[in-house]
């Protein structure tokens, strides 16, 4: 092989490399990124459910909508 051709050679092998590298880093960023968002999403719905739960008035909030349909105190109209 000539000088120019090993240069070459090596000049393609550090692109290939770099390429690599890059692709790699951006699959990693991507997982963390899935990770990070699963995470908030799981955390959120823990939230809501711990606060649906600590909360009487989400907890039973069927038998809320009952009793305000009752309404004792209107009156009859005829």
């Amino acid at each position: 092989m000539t000088d120019a051709q090993v240069k070459t050679w090596f000049q393609n092998r550090r692109t290939k490399w770099r390429r690599q590298t890059a692709e790699e880093r951006e699959a990693e960023r991507q997982q963390a990124n899935r990770l990070i968002l699963q995470l908030q999403q799981s955390a959120l719905q823990k939230s809501l459910s711990d606060s649906a739960a600590s909360d009487p008035l989400c907890a039973h909030n069927s038998s809320l909508y009952a009793l305000q349909n009752l309404q004792p105190w209107a009156e009859e109209r005829e």
